[in-house]
């Protein structure tokens, strides 16, 4: 998992809970990470709806999914576009929206597992770098 190349605690952490902690740990890292960056898009709405009502279909997924990959080609063009700082601040927003969007996809998956957790949790420390700050998010469900 990609996860344990940058918080191995974490991974190993996940590794011990049950479907509805697992459940829980996704949740509250996409919240999290899109608290902290900007998109404005219907299907990451009803996604995130979703996810706070615990009411996940395929086709949500499926919407979601579309807006993941129309963000990912989005940072690809940027990657290949002219550099510049105005061009690095866009791929950063960029980047930034699409590994959101992607975890919380990773949150919606079914079944739960800690594979899919892993993914999100990865996705959601990519966005901000900052581990610390999730782990002490993913930490709180517990109690």
């Amino acid at each position: 998992m990609r996860l344990s190349t940058v918080a191995p605690d974490l991974t190993a952490e996940i590794s011990t809970l049950g479907d509805v902690s697992l459940r829980d740990v996704s949740r509250a890292a996409a919240t999290w990470v899109l608290s902290q960056v900007d998109i404005d898009d219907v299907r990451l709405a009803e996604a995130t709806t979703a996810l706070g009502e615990r009411h996940v279909n395929d086709h949500i997924r499926e919407q979601l999914w579309e807006l993941v990959q129309e963000l990912d080609e989005l940072v690809w063009n940027l990657e290949e576009a002219e550099s510049g700082e105005e061009a690095t601040q866009g791929y950063i927003r960029a980047f930034a929206r699409a590994r959101a969007a992607n975890a919380l996809w990773y949150a919606l998956a079914s079944p739960v597992s800690s594979e899919t957790v892993a993914e999100c949790l990865y996705e959601a420390q990519a966005v901000t770098g900052d581990v610390d700050g999730l782990r002490a998010v993913i930490l709180q469900p517990k109690g």
